[in-house]
């Protein structure tokens, strides 16, 4: 394997990762506006390295030639618009940033100095917990292949 293609798979990790952070901190609403607003150029320069100006139109809806390939929802169109640069590299990124945020949202909870703590974290934790677990029985049976 190049140096090119690990340097696209850790950035397909990273945009992958970035945006289903953005998701989930979208949906509890447990981030400030900046924080979002710095993982999703974050997420958006790691989708562009990894996979250029398509990946970038497929996953604003506009790279696909079908429009039964187009989904409604933007977080779906993510990992079609990085398939082709998807490699181990990127399962690894993926499986340790999930359980890196499932840490330190229970840390948060763990260390929150008020009385009660944002709900939010703990759903977080538990969502990139699970999906992290799911993420590792991809990146064990990448290794077999």
């Amino acid at each position: 394997m190049s140096i090119g293609n690990v340097l696209r798979g850790l950035a397909a990790g990273i945009a992958v990762l970035g945006y289903v952070s953005l998701f989930l901190l979208l949906q509890v609403q447990a981030a400030p506006v900046s924080a979002l607003a710095g993982i999703a150029v974050l997420s958006t320069a790691a989708l562009v390295i990894a996979g250029g100006r398509p990946a970038v139109r497929q996953l604003l809806g506009r790279g696909s030639s079908s429009q039964a390939d187009t989904s409604g929802w933007w977080l779906a169109r993510v990992e079609p618009a990085l398939e082709d640069v998807w490699n181990t590299y990127a399962d690894l990124v993926l499986t340790v940033g999930l359980w890196g945020i499932s840490i330190s949202s229970f840390g948060g909870l763990i260390t929150y100095p008020g009385d009660d703590p944002p709900f939010g974290l703990a759903i977080v934790g538990f969502l990139s917990m699970v999906c992290g677990l799911i993420s590792l029985g991809f990146l064990i049976d990448s290794r077999y292949e």
